[in-house]
């Protein structure tokens, strides 16, 4: 159905331009909540959460992605979102009288205008091989790492910024769900959480079906277990409370379980 080395799918909700290539394929999410049919594959097709899509965001398609697998021949799996991919990290030119250097521009997102070079840069057959040179050494390949707030104005962790950004409740009732759930963690994320102060972000990755499998069955059982106790905002932004705490737990996986990974700058096309 797919590319057989490399399929990352992409999240859509509304119309927007498309890479062209054999190795991001669309998926639109929330369908079940939406007639609007945007002609590609959709999260409300086999086993799925589509309906969770206002609360849950990508996660509705990381979770379809997850339990259609069989669908699905590509050896290596990702997620990125409409507006945002994994690209080449990127130069700063800089000029002082005659001679020009270039420096590395160690920004996490590059934001952008969308043009036709912009989604081929993307597409790159070059950029396809660079990813999958990263799986001879079984590496997972994430976002380059954000800071959680502003040096100047505040020095956030992890937990910090959650609280500050969100609903405070909310992340203590997180903390309970993942002591009951997988409770090897708890002190750790903990720990963890109160002195990490960067963060890969977005949800975005790609790596094998088995990482994709392991993560999705540790991840998972946790949100469903705060669906049965935080009570969801009246604000839109702040119901999307499962999507942001799956950020978190990401991060959080990953450095329990010492994972190998390779980080990219993210384009964000504004």
């Amino acid at each position: 159905m797919y590319n057989k080395d490399l399929t990352i799918f992409s999240v859509f909700h509304k119309d927007y331009p498309q890479p062209n290539c054999d190795f991001i394929k669309p998926i639109q999410v929330g369908k079940a909540l939406n007639p609007y049919d945007l002609g590609f594959l959709k999260d409300d097709a086999g086993d799925n959460i589509s309906v969770k899509n206002p609360i849950f965001c990508e996660l509705t398609a990381l979770y379809w992605i997850w339990k259609n697998t069989d669908q699905i021949e590509s050896e290596f799996v990702g997620l990125s979102h409409y507006r945002r991919y994994f690209c080449q990290p990127q130069s700063i030119k800089k000029k002082k009288l005659l001679i020009t250097t270039y420096k590395d521009d160690k920004r996490g997102v590059y934001p952008k205008s969308l043009t036709d070079d912009e989604l081929n840069n993307i597409a790159s057959e070059q950029l396809k091989n660079d990813f999958l040179s990263h799986f001879n050494d079984k590496k997972l390949i994430i976002a380059r790492p954000s800071a959680m707030g502003s040096a100047k104005l505040y020095d956030f962790n992890i937990k910090d910024s959650y609280i500050y950004n969100h609903i405070r409740e909310d992340w203590f009732l997180l903390e309970d769900a993942i002591e009951k759930i997988h409770p090897a963690y708890a002190d750790f994320s903990k720990t963890y959480f109160e002195t990490a102060k960067e963060m890969h972000c977005f949800n975005m990755f790609i790596g094998s079906k088995k990482f994709l499998n392991d993560y999705c069955e540790w991840l998972f059982p946790i949100l469903t277990e705060l669906e049965n106790t935080v009570k969801l905002s009246e604000y839109p932004y702040q119901r999307r409370l499962f999507g942001f705490m799956a950020e978190r737990l990401f991060n959080l996986y990953i450095k329990r379980n010492n994972l190998a990974t390779v980080t990219y700058p993210i384009v964000f096309f504004e």
